[in-house]
């Protein structure tokens, strides 16, 4: 959007570590904010990107252990000066704040809007240097639209250890810097992150936390004797410990079967009484029973094990499972009942909420939330009606949950327009198929559904592949125009890693052809879920020679990460040349904060798309990573906006 602003008018200053914050769009009263205090802030929108929008919202996050609040503070607006206040609690140890108009944010050139809480001397509290690396390494991403920044996030933990030097023996800051050193000193980090671990171990008296710093780091390093060593010894000084609670909540999940589980979630309860605060936990754990139980076809069991749940677990569990009953077509009447109960309770919530708000989200993102969750439960709900030929009914949760997506889930879609089909004449039923597909919005399987409709009316298929690439077209020409908005042109990271044949791969040696990286692990249901389309992508895009795609595997903790990888591979049969990201610089060097994600690279290594996520369309995934790549590989210029 706006190209008028010059980034240096937004540039924050934090020179030492017990300076004051400033920022130019931006003031407050007091400048250096403590706990207990009223704070009153200024912004000023015409030293911001945001200076064209007519009304911007702010949100003010408030940070400390137990995570970020936000606060929804009342805003008068002058012109293009918010005003408003708000009062520091005492647990609150770094503050953000988030301007944004729509889909325009104000992230400050990057480094956002943060600002620690000072102690009575004018010092942050430690707390603060954490927060704040947290912020600018994704959170930040995902509240404001900030670029994670592990150099940023860096600079914040090193400016904590000049303050607080004692900080570099807490277990808890200590792991998250040696993380950052990791990923931002590359080829020094191992001799760095060694000696660190040296320092670390000397200074004696080892909390069961410090072992398990010391523990993860040392199996990172390949350094097996050492690591195993220091968990007997961890097991020898806290012989009650975590570890111990741990293992035994582990053989909950690993039990072969529902009575296994169950006899370890026994076993569990009565060694570790649950308090208050173990309520979420013991929760999950008899989920994990329950389910067993239900795979087993132990309905009885199954439902002795789920009453006791809260609703909101309770839901999802009967969600999840009458789901998959529904596409197995396995007992339809219970399958109905658990979707019904699940789906009634999202509705009522949705309209008129028992649950309390979390302190983390806005009421905008709660109610979102809500209607979100209910849209899924009724699109199940929907789907098991229509496998029971119920099409009145399922037609009516099919059309809201749809409605609550705009239309614009293909997914959803699918099931509204198999519902559509079946209470409605056949020329209107394919009229807003049509629609979807123009969209660019419908599944395979709804296009499907079109061309029975074309070949009912024409009594014939002819002339139907020409009738549905017209329809498709504009929707195509679109997605090419919003592309083209996010094209970028930034040199992408150097890596050099092992395939699962042992041979080294780099982007030196793919140069000369676009290149699509994505970024995926084993245990990531979105990753795994958008690989058929990957697949199909693939076998579209390679015969030419010009593209070639690697699938880097990030992120796994896993004892044999290469087996594990190449055991996925070949269970699911699929034909991708896995990379293994066995440190898990290579995804940090790219600045992922979430996968998947994948990287559309031209021929002389730049970076010019950038897709995160997977919004379970195959036809959609497949359509954007060919336009990506096509448009990659010709070179178009690059739209520059300033922020």
């Amino acid at each position: 959007m706006k190209k008028i602003l010059i980034a240096a008018i937004m540039l924050a200053s934090f020179n030492t570590v017990n300076a004051q914050v400033k920022f130019e769009a931006l003031q407050l009263t007091p400048p250096m904010p403590k706990t207990g205090q009223t704070v009153r802030f200024k912004y000023d929108a015409r030293l911001s990107p945001l200076i064209g929008e007519k009304k911007v919202d702010v949100m003010v996050y408030l940070f400390s252990k137990k995570g970020p609040k936000v606060l929804e503070p009342k805003v008068l607006q002058s012109g293009k000066i918010y005003s408003g206040q708000f009062k520091v609690d005492s647990n609150t140890t770094c503050i953000a704040f988030g301007f944004s108009s729509g889909e325009e944010k104000d992230i400050n050139s990057g480094k956002g809007y943060i600002l620690p809480v000072y102690k009575d001397n004018n010092v942050p509290f430690q707390d603060y240097y954490s927060a704040a690396n947290t912020i600018q390494n994704g959170y930040g991403e995902f509240l404001f639209g900030m670029a994670t920044d592990a150099g940023k996030g860096l600079a914040y933990l090193e400016d904590g250890i000049r303050q607080y030097p004692e900080l570099k023996i807490d277990p808890v800051f200590f792991n998250a810097y040696l993380r950052a050193v990791n990923t931002v000193k590359k080829k020094e980090a191992p001799a760095l992150i060694l000696n660190e671990l040296q320092i670390f171990e000397s200074h004696g008296n080892l909390t069961e936390a410090g072992y398990n710093t010391l523990i993860q780091w040392y199996t990172k390093d390949k350094r097996k004797e050492k690591s195993d060593s220091l968990t007997t010894a961890m097991k020898a000084a806290y012989p009650d410990g975590n570890w111990k609670k741990n293992e035994m909540a582990n053989a909950i999940n690993k039990g072969k079967d529902a009575e296994s589980k169950k006899t370890a979630f026994e076993a569990f309860i009565k060694a570790y009484p649950p308090k208050e605060e173990d309520k979420s936990t013991i929760n999950f754990y008899r989920s994990n029973v329950a389910s067993a139980y239900h795979k087993e076809k132990n309905y009885e069991a199954f439902k002795t094990w789920a009453k006791d749940l809260p609703m909101t677990d309770k839901a999802s569990l009967f969600n999840n499972l009458s789901w998959y009953m529904a596409l197995a077509k396995e007992n339809l009447s219970e399958a109905k009942m658990m979707s019904y109960e699940a789906t009634d309770w999202a509705k009522k919530e949705m309209l008129a909420p028992a649950e309390k708000k979390p302190e983390s989200i806005t009421g905008k993102q709660w109610d979102k939330n809500r209607k979100t969750q209910y849209a899924m439960y009724g699109d199940t709900y929907a789907f098991i009606l229509y496998t029971l030929e119920d099409y009145k009914n399922g037609f009516l949760y099919a059309k809201e949950a749809a409605k609550i997506n705009e239309f614009k889930n293909a997914e959803y879609n699918e099931r509204y327009s198999q519902l559509l089909e079946k209470v409605v004449s056949a020329a209107l039923a394919k009229k807003e198929i049509e629609q979807f597909v123009k969209d660019g919005v419908a599944s395979a399987k709804t296009k499907d559904l079109l061309k029975e409709l074309y070949i009912k009316e024409k009594k014939s298929d002819e002339g139907y592949d020409a009738y549905l690439t017209k329809l498709e077209m504009a929707a195509k020409e679109k997605k090419r125009e919003e592309l083209a908005k996010t094209m970028i042109n930034e040199e992408a990271p150097k890596f050099n890693l092992k395939d699962l044949e042992g041979n080294d791969i780099s982007l030196v040696g793919l140069k000369g052809k676009v290149v699509v990286v994505d970024f995926w692990a084993t245990w990531c249901g979105p990753c795994i879920a958008s690989m058929p389309a990957m697949k199909t992508a693939q076998e579209k895009l390679t015969p030419k020679g010009d593209v070639a795609f690697v699938f880097v595997d990030t992120w796994e903790n896993v004892e044999n990460k290469k087996q594990n990888a190449a055991d996925f591979m070949s269970k699911n049969k699929y034909p991708f040349h896995v990379l293994l990201d066995d440190t898990d610089k290579v995804v940090a060097d790219f600045k992922v904060s979430g996968i998947p994600t994948k990287f559309i690279i031209d021929k002389t290594g730049n970076i010019r798309f950038k897709s995160v996520g997977f919004g379970g369309n195959n036809d959609a995934l497949v359509d954007e990573v060919s336009m990506m790549v096509e448009m990659a590989a010709v070179d178009m210029p690059v739209r520059t906006y300033v922020k």
